[in-house]
């Protein structure tokens, strides 16, 4: 559950000479209480960026600031200058961080990343889960755009469209996107990794061992993840002259149990696989852990290898080799690119890729037979 932490603004943002600090003041007119959220409302605009403008926080269009400007007097809001920067908020900002799950440790490893750099920064963090539900990422993308005492926002989608966060996106809010690209966030700061990169690498190292059937266990079609590491695949397969099984790519979420509903494909295929690129560690944990239910050795009868590097590759038996997501790169640089954006919102977009590290360990060998 994603909760608001009441907080003042952040002294140390510096405000344009002819920029007044204000702390609005709600203020109640013909019985009713006037909310910074019928400003924002009457304004056509979100909470958040009412909230920034009127601290001084946030340059919007000058048809925006006027909408804002006439709210606050028609509704009789009464805002005033704030006192001194010494008696504001003696902390960094709130930043938001939206995950899709916990229990897939890549995302609880880079949630806890983020907030230990978080804490180095003196940022204070706010977790969001959506479940990896379309319907969950656009309410909660709601709730920090309106959410006056959040900042800025690290978003870790499962779902290419949310209309909802492109809405914060245009109200104001400093987003950065992190791993999943999001559709029409071109102008939005992003960091990620080199999916093609690696798993070009993965399958290339498998064909290198002397494996010629190599099936690709993806994730969900729709992410860019799932399209850039299996261009890779594609790509290695090409390039090592080896035949791609259209019936040996299986789409399906990044978790464990669908890694273990693959055995059915993968053994009945005309001719088996010997090797398996899987696309999240997760699924393939699953892979190692049905293995012995399907009557096969890993990595005797099949080699897997997996991505993401996931803490719990390293105590299975056999070890995950594995495709290691650079998580604390990822979760410091997310965290520069937001606290950037906070502080200059009309600097130039920001697109980070980092490199995936081959990790060989004893999941994959050459073929027995």
């Amino acid at each position: 559950m994603l909760r608001k932490h009441k907080r003042a603004r952040s002294a140390r943002q510096e405000q344009p000479p002819e920029t007044c600090r204000y702390t609005a003041v709600e203020h109640s007119t013909k019985g009713a209480t006037m909310t910074l959220t019928r400003v924002a409302q009457l304004a056509q605009v979100s909470t958040s960026t009412a909230s920034r403008y009127l601290r001084g926080q946030l340059k919007v269009q000058s048809e925006t600031a006027a909408r804002i400007d006439a709210a606050v007097r028609e509704l009789h809001y009464e805002v005033r200058p704030s006192a001194s920067p010494d008696t504001a908020r003696d902390h960094g900002p709130v930043i938001a961080l939206i995950v899709p799950e916990l229990v897939n440790p890549f995302f609880a490893a880079l949630a806890e990343e983020i907030a230990t750099a978080a804490a180095v920064s003196d940022a204070s963090l706010v977790i969001g889960v959506t479940g990896r539900q379309a319907q969950r990422e656009a309410k909660v993308s709601d709730f920090v755009a309106g959410a006056e005492d959040i900042d800025g926002m690290i978003y870790v989608g499962m779902h290419r469209e949310n209309p909802r966060l492109l809405q914060a996106i245009a109200d104001g809010l400093p987003v950065v996107v992190l791993d999943e690209e999001i559709a029409d966030t071109a102008g939005v700061d992003t960091i990620g990794v080199d999916n093609y990169g690696g798993a070009y690498q993965a399958t290339a190292y498998l064909a290198q061992l002397g494996h010629r059937r190599i099936a690709h266990i993806a994730g969900p079609r729709e992410l860019s993840t799932t399209r850039d590491r299996l261009r890779g695949y594609r790509d290695a397969m090409l390039h090592a002259d080896l035949e791609v099984d259209e019936d040996l790519i299986l789409h399906g979420p990044y978790t464990e149990q669908f890694g273990a509903s693959t055995f059915p494909y993968l053994t009945g295929a005309a001719q088996p696989p010997t090797a398996v690129f899987v696309g999240s560690d997760i699924a393939a944990v699953g892979i190692l852990g049905a293995a012995e239910l399907h009557g096969l050795r890993i990595p005797e009868d099949l080699s897997v290898i997996g991505c993401d590097g996931i803490r719990v590759g390293e105590w299975l038996r056999p070890k995950l080799t594995t495709l290691q997501q650079p998580v604390a790169d990822l979760a410091r640089g997310a965290l520069e690119l937001v606290h950037a954006r906070i502080a200059e919102p009309e600097t130039d977009t920001v697109r980070r890729t980092l490199p995936l590290q081959l990790v060989i360990r004893g999941s994959a060998t050459p073929p027995q037979h």
